[in-house]
């Protein structure tokens, strides 16, 4: 009987590894439950309370709303890169492009026929000027009628680039965003492995909820730490990611309900923590 309720314990312990982060590897936020109470936090993560409330600027006394995520200590070793994020890279599976599709259709997202629909969709604030540079990233190879996006992948793409550029001290590269049925059938010419412009399953960068962020020249920990950040949010159903490796990026769909999430982080930093 102890040895059953060993073993249930054990498999306990394990799925709440689960559910609050990621077994085995390191998290450096969570995600407040209902029940939870800030002193449960701190006791389940080795910190004291009064770190947890500093780290959040949280008044004293005050209860984490639920669903709300709060920033760990572990964030610190993070910073000072001592934590091991690494992990296998993000290949492509079988029916991947009919996944990303469906998800694209789900969101209700029309495919951009040509550059008038473009500029359609921007009068209507459907799709959102991309800067081609900022302090934290820059947009290279792309037309400048087609650095555009979806809202949420806008906002994807900034906490992106502002949590690499407060660990890296660098900024992202971007290589691709919308693209039409023109250039999309263009690029096929010349890359036979990319996306069908026509037909049931296209490429969501035909959307606008698409973006290429580009692996050429990071370093291992920088590829380790985008591997990790963007598979815990794969996992939470918020983006679609795989690793291209002829063309060096990660191709990432951003689905609509990034926006909720992104309103939830405190920092920038926290993106994939948990």
């Amino acid at each position: 009987m102890n040895r059953l309720l060993g073993i249930s314990g054990a498999i306990a312990l394990a799925l709440m590894l689960v559910q609050i982060g990621y077994a085995g590897e390191p998290v450096w936020c969570y995600q407040v439950r209902r029940g939870d109470t800030l002193a449960a936090i701190a006791r389940r993560f080795g910190a004291s309370m009064r770190e947890l409330r500093g780290l959040n600027r949280l008044a004293p006394k005050s209860i984490p709303r639920v669903r709300s995520i709060l920033m760990l200590p572990s964030v610190r070793d993070l910073r000072r890169g001592r934590l091991d994020l690494s992990r296998p890279p993000m290949v492509a599976t079988p029916r991947r492009l009919s996944r990303e599709s469906g998800a694209a259709t789900r969101d209700r997202l029309s495919r951009i026929r040509d550059f008038a629909m473009v500029e359609q969709l921007r009068r209507k604030g459907l799709l959102v000027p991309v800067p081609s540079e900022t302090p934290t990233y820059y947009v290279e190879g792309v037309e400048p009628r087609l650095r555009v996006s979806r809202p949420w992948t806008r906002r994807f793409i900034e906490q992106l680039a502002d949590a690499f550029r407060d660990l890296f001290a660098r900024p992202l590269r971007i290589t691709s965003l919308t693209r039409t049925f023109f250039t999309q059938r263009l690029l096929r010419r010349t890359n036979p492995s990319a996306a069908p412009a026509d037909g049931p399953v296209t490429s969501t960068h035909l959307t606008g909820a698409a973006v290429d962020v580009s692996k050429r020249g990071l370093s291992e920990d920088e590829v380790a730490w985008l591997r990790t950040v963007l598979a815990r949010l794969r996992g939470r159903g918020l983006i679609h990611a795989v690793e291209e490796f002829r063309e060096p990026h990660f191709h990432v769909m951003v689905g609509r309900g990034y926006d909720e999430y992104a309103r939830a982080l405190r920092s920038p930093i926290l993106a994939g923590g948990c």
